[in-house]
């Protein structure tokens, strides 16, 4: 019996603690957070206010441009939401919304509680059998001289080819595309549609990385699997992937083997394209090459939380919108109004040790345990410029802004002139001190010839 028990007993052991491992340990102490520990909105040094607006609802992405001043948000129905998210496997097209649309807000007019803004209009895009409708979820710009050029990401519903019904898209999938679209001037109303980019390697697309104007890298969250149970085991055993998409080539796999990769960015000073992972945390950090349109892997960055979108400030600071409670953020999905999820924004940003080289430092920037004020947060934007932060999400009825208490307060700008002021003045004094020691110098240096001078007139 014991030798029975030793013959079955030890693989069965050294099967466990793989499985533990490879799976359970990241399910349980990323995924689920065991053990986490989440900060009250109080520890935080920011006021926060939340922008209720039937029409800035269940903005899953945002963009900043830096050029126009504008932040772009891909907003839709907190109620669709639950019926159609093809990502999370929700793949009732019949209840999906058919409103979806971008807003452009301009963060340096306030109106009011919020901000003006305006629905950027899409008419020659052609939509589901010619209704003009998108179904949004990640997204990007990219300024140029001429205005702005959009990467949306389209999860469209699969259509019968001639007749136009809807197919059965819990059985089929989504048929989902990466739409381009321009908006000039930046100020327009209407951006126009280029291109419609529809392939075999856009299975499941979350987030799109602009290579220019006509090419791009994307997130499969799922890989190849739409539906089923390859679908639903993807983010355990990590068949998601990155593609690189162009105009005359298509698209091709250049990273694969991934957990749940989510809104992924490229740095365009560096091309470093960073993804994210929702499945077992951290971020995967990969440089371009430069011949070739795939991807050269540099290092994994361990942060222990699930990660949704990632997105860069001005500085190079990169702003990441945490899963920290996964659990409640998929009961608000079902219930909007009434269930509040936790929220978590780290920021990431590279340092120097004392010996010279080069670390990643992440830290907490703004946490809300008990989902207080702000959103289920899937993407956190900040604006270096005035230091504010702009945080959205997926099912999320309100988006909230952030700023600084300290710079938000009314007597910043006289601390400010104060403290110019006795820089200026420090600078005169210095300036006066050093006269001052000069001329002492001088001084000196003019008695010591003197007495120089009478010494040689003695010898003499």
């Amino acid at each position: 019996m014991a030798g029975t028990m030793l013959k079955f007993g030890v693989p069965l052991i050294v099967v466990a603690a793989v499985l533990y491992q490879v799976v359970l340990k990241d399910a349980l102490f990323v995924a689920l957070g065991v053990g986490r520990t989440l900060q009250p909105i109080s520890d935080f040094p920011y006021q926060c206010r939340q922008i209720r607006d039937p029409i800035l609802q269940a903005c899953e992405d945002m963009w900043l441009s830096e050029t126009s001043r504008q932040l772009f948000l891909a907003c839709s129905d907190p109620f669709a939401r639950k019926q159609w998210l093809p990502n999370v496997g929700r793949l009732n097209a019949s209840g999906r919304a058919l409103d979806d649309a971008i807003i452009a807000m301009e963060i340096d007019n306030p109106k009011g509680e919020s901000y003006e803004y305006r629905i950027v209009q899409t008419n020659n895009f052609h939509g589901v059998n010619g209704d003009g409708s998108l179904h949004l979820v990640g997204f990007t710009g990219v300024d140029s001289s001429a205005g702005v050029n959009f990467f949306v990401v389209n999860n469209r519903p699969s259509v019968h080819p001639i007749t136009g019904e809807l197919l059965d898209n819990a059985e089929v999938g989504a048929n989902s595309t990466v739409e381009r679209f321009v908006l000039a001037p930046p100020d327009a109303t209407e951006m126009k549609h280029l291109q419609t980019f529809a392939h075999e390697n856009l299975a499941t697309p979350n987030r799109v990385a602009a290579m220019g104007k006509n090419a791009f890298y994307v997130t499969n969250d799922h890989g190849p699997h739409k539906t089923g149970r390859s679908h639903q085991l993807s983010p355990v055993v990590g068949t998601g992937d990155v593609s690189y998409c162009t105009t005359a080539r298509g698209c091709r796999t250049v990273a694969d083997g991934l957990t749940f990769p989510n809104g992924l960015i490229r740095d365009p000073k560096n091309g470093y394209v960073y993804v994210p992972s929702s499945g077992k945390g951290g971020i995967h950090v990969y440089k371009t090459k430069r011949m070739d349109p795939g991807l050269d892997f540099v290092e994994h960055i361990p942060i222990p939380y699930p990660i949704d979108n990632l997105s860069q400030d001005s500085e190079g600071d990169i702003y990441i919108a945490a899963l920290s409670d996964l659990t409640t953020m998929m009961e608000a999905m079902e219930d909007p109004l009434n269930k509040n999820p936790p929220s978590t924004v780290l920021r990431l940003r590279q340092t120097e040790s004392e010996s010279g080289e080069k670390q990643w430092k992440w830290e907490k920037v703004l946490e809300d345990a008990k989902g207080e004020v702000l959103p289920g947060t899937t993407t956190a934007v900040h604006d270096a410029k005035t230091g504010r932060i702009f945080l959205s999400g997926v099912a999320s009825p309100f988006i909230t802004d952030q700023m600084r208490i300290l710079d938000s307060s009314p007597y910043v700008e006289q601390l400010r002139r104060l403290g110019h002021d006795l820089l200026k003045e420090n600078s005169r004094l210095c300036a006066r001190i050093r006269a001052l020691e000069k001329a002492l110098d001088d001084e000196k240096a003019i008695g010591m010839i003197l007495k120089a001078t009478r010494r040689a007139k003695r010898r003499h």
